[in-house]
């Protein structure tokens, strides 16, 4: 926190039932800080959406089955966005429920900026899964990746680290966690990047959302010297 000095951190998985200010303060590392929150189901699950008060106006949030919903707007560039925070159950069925859950929702912020961001507990691809017994759930990435298509969401390459979440063993590991951003949100932001940090005490690595503002895209004019 004190490295990167986020606008806006999104937590999954908290397991608490309570979350008040002096936990908001203690994270955040001063006062200048306000958060929504949904408490967890017993020791499962639990989601914290925090934003720097000086960065952000929020105007709006909404607590929905696994999903913490923020509305608000930059203060210095004045756009107007909406984050998604997201911790997904493991199982199949569960997970179509919220997909069309969070279709619904992102149908109903048609035309503006919003980034879905969070846990998952999904793949799109084999590539983005290693692990000692082989297994796939199949059903699981073609849902997915339905969700992702369907909604015209934005899938970035992850820079860093291959993936984002590691069992205790050290061969098991998977990329369940992501940003997903609309097709106004990169239009606003077109040079944005997602990079996957050095894991910690956690099992999961955390994830940056960031502006590249030294990238522009590929240079208008290429001379090569061969």
């Amino acid at each position: 926190m004190r490295e990167k000095k986020p606008f806006i951190l999104c937590i999954q998985e908290t397991k608490l039932q309570v979350f008040d200010a002096f936990d908001c303060r203690s994270i955040w590392g001063d006062d200048k800080v306000d958060f929504s929150y949904q408490r967890s189901a017993g020791a499962s699950g639990g989601l914290v959406t925090l934003w720097d008060l000086s960065e952000v106006e929020v105007w709006s949030s909404a607590s929905l089955d696994h999903v913490l919903a923020v509305s608000g707007r930059f203060l210095k560039s004045g756009e107007q966005f909406t984050v998604l925070n997201v911790y997904t159950p493991c199982d199949t069925s569960r997970q179509q429920v919220l997909w069309n859950a969070l279709s619904s929702r992102i149908e109903a912020l048609a035309g503006q900026n919003v980034c879905v961001c969070g846990d998952f507990n999904a793949i799109r691809s084999a590539a983005e899964r290693r692990s000692v017994s082989g297994a796939l759930h199949q059903v699981s990435i073609d849902n997915f990746n339905g969700f992702v298509v369907n909604n015209n969401l934005v899938d970035l390459p992850l820079r860093g680290r291959t993936y984002t979440w590691y069992r205790g063993d050290g061969r098991t590991m998977s990329q369940i966690d992501r940003f997903l951003l609309s097709d106004n949100w990169c239009l606003t932001w077109p040079n944005c990047i997602q990079l996957a940090e050095s894991r910690g005490l956690s099992d999961h690595c955390p994830l940056v959302l960031s502006v590249d503002s030294q990238n522009w895209g590929p240079k208008l004019v290429r001379m090569l010297k061969c």
